[in-house]
């Protein structure tokens, strides 16, 4: 059996991150969202994989190439423009002959959800959902069911549609009939794997797979945050024999350090840091439950919590991010009383002493004076300054 993974969507609201790389490719831990997918279907015993891509493709079929280093077989077809996840798996279709499993590209889950999906499906040779419980359905697409089947599925529904805290999780086994089903679905603009699921389940037995193992979702920039947090409580965090770290410098647990990273004397890392290559962690810099991609630098004394810092960005000295919860508007969508210090974009230079109030986004290349105050969104390439 062949997996799908959809991993070809844009990513808007990771923006700035996703400006120049795929949702996919951000990272959680050690490696890249999509890496812990394949890790977990070979994991699972599929090591044949097509990945559907679209948006910053290369950086994907770069990094993973034909599989070889995963002990998997990869092959790649591409989604020219995003039109929904249904759209996504019909690009794969010419490649399926058979029964494929099918993940979506933005899914942190067990390698025991997909091994129970794939037995279940050669057992029966019928349509499984593994389905897992949420606080709040609203967000997802929430299903009903009866006897363990498939009745009913509504993607992101209003509070008093909700009948039950049932979500699907995004992981699938599917027959060849499924690409049928999908061009006879009705659109309006794109499809949605969700909105062909609906019909299907009218007609075709879809059983449900109930799950409540790691499983995690990265829609919201925050949810990295979160993710990397899962990931680290479940391996040995570990720092890289390139990196430097002074002995004077305090590294707390779980921590991760990338190739080359320095770290200096009186900077203290708390909990849930990963520092990617190439990384400068100034004296007496303090870092909380934050994310610094590669070639990033963070000057003396700067205090960032529950923050995202692009590649190749600047945090000046005695800046503070102090995190913490905010309400924090996303592709026009306002998320109340978030835990989140917000997001410095890519190659962003920001200035010492520089207050970041909790859920700023601070996007690609902005350049912020010495002692300003960075609140809201700033827009890519805009220049802060003082007074």
């Amino acid at each position: 059996m062949k997996a799908v993974i959809l991993a070809a969507g844009p990513g808007t609201r990771f923006r700035p991150l996703t400006a120049t790389r795929p949702k996919a490719m951000l990272p959680v831990g050690q490696q890249p969202l999509l890496a812990h997918i394949v890790e977990a279907l070979q994991a699972a015993g599929i090591d044949e994989l097509v990945m559907v891509v679209g948006h910053n493709r290369e950086r994907i079929q770069t990094h993973f190439q034909n599989g070889t280093a995963w002990n998997v077989a990869i092959e790649y077809v591409t989604q020219t423009r995003p039109r929904g996840t249904g759209d996504a798996l019909l690009q794969a279709e010419h490649t399926i002959s058979e029964g494929c499993l099918v993940i979506n590209g933005d899914r942190l889950v067990d390698p025991t959800l997909l091994e129970q999906i794939h037995t279940a499906y050669t057992d029966t040779g019928e349509a499984q959902l593994a389905i897992t419980e949420v606080e709040d359905p609203t967000q997802y697409g929430a299903v009903t069911t009866t006897d363990d089947q498939l009745t009913g599925i509504t993607e992101k529904p209003e509070p008093h549609e909700v009948d039950s805290h049932l979500v699907n999780a995004g992981v699938y086994a599917f027959g060849p009939e499924i690409f049928a089903a999908i061009r006879q679905t009705d659109t309006h603009g794109e499809r949605k794997l969700t909105d062909t699921l609906a019909e299907y389940c009218t007609t075709h037995p879809v059983h449900t797979i109930r799950y409540d193992g790691l499983w995690v979702e990265l829609s919201r920039p925050w949810d990295l945050l979160s993710a990397t947090s899962e990931v680290l409580a479940q391996q040995s965090a570990e720092t890289a024999d390139s990196a430097t770290v002074s002995p004077a410098a305090t590294v707390g647990s779980p921590v991760v350090i990338g190739d080359h990273a320095r770290v200096h004397p009186g900077a203290r890392l708390v909990r849930d840091v990963v520092i990617g290559d190439n990384v400068t962690i100034g004296a007496n810099a303090v870092l909380t439950n934050t994310i610094v991609l590669a070639d990033a630098v963070i000057e003396p004394g700067a205090v960032l919590t529950d923050c995202i810092v692009g590649a190749g960005a600047t945090i000046g000295p005695l800046t503070v991010a102090e995190g913490g919860a905010a309400d924090v508007r996303v592709d026009d969508t306002l998320h109340p009383n978030v835990t989140f210090g917000g997001v410095i974009g890519d190659s962003a230079r920001i200035g010492g002493h520089v207050t970041i109030t909790p859920g700023t986004i601070v996007g690609n290349r902005v350049d912020a004076d010495a002692g300003t105050t960075l609140r809201g969104t700033l827009a890519s390439d805009t220049h802060v300054s003082n007074g």
